[in-house]
């Protein structure tokens, strides 16, 4: 998200590598935790899924499409949503969902931001 917000490209490299990993990430929350179950942790809504949704928000809000070609993910997604409801949920995410929409952040941020931003992308 940092580049995002900085208006600042990323190699194809690092973006093929940020992908795989959350391909791989996106695996085990299937196949691990959430498996057969309604929720992560069982039959209702927890914590868990409160966490767990609020981070793979991130990648959507960068335009990465996370529930897409994986139906028990985005079925979960939709079961997180109801639980919460639908305006609570598009509430809580609304900002994140924006971001590549926002012009990127002002210049004196940028430079204070940068050296760090640049050692987590490398």
């Amino acid at each position: 998200m940092f580049p995002v917000f900085l208006g600042e490209p990323v190699s194809p490299e690092m973006l093929a590598a940020t992908l795989a990993e959350l391909d791989m990430t996106l695996k085990i929350l299937e196949d691990k935790f959430l498996q057969k179950k309604a929720f992560l942790s069982g039959p209702h809504i927890s914590l868990a899924d409160l966490v767990a949704i609020t981070e793979l928000m991130h990648p959507v809000g960068a335009g990465c499409q996370v529930f897409e070609g994986r139906p028990n993910l985005a079925a979960w997604r939709q079961r997180v949503e109801a639980a919460v409801g639908k305006i609570l949920f598009q509430e809580a995410h609304e900002v994140i969902l924006k971001v590549k929409d926002t012009p990127p952040a002002d210049p004196i941020i940028k430079q204070k931001l940068m050296p760090g931003v640049l050692a987590m992308i490398q």
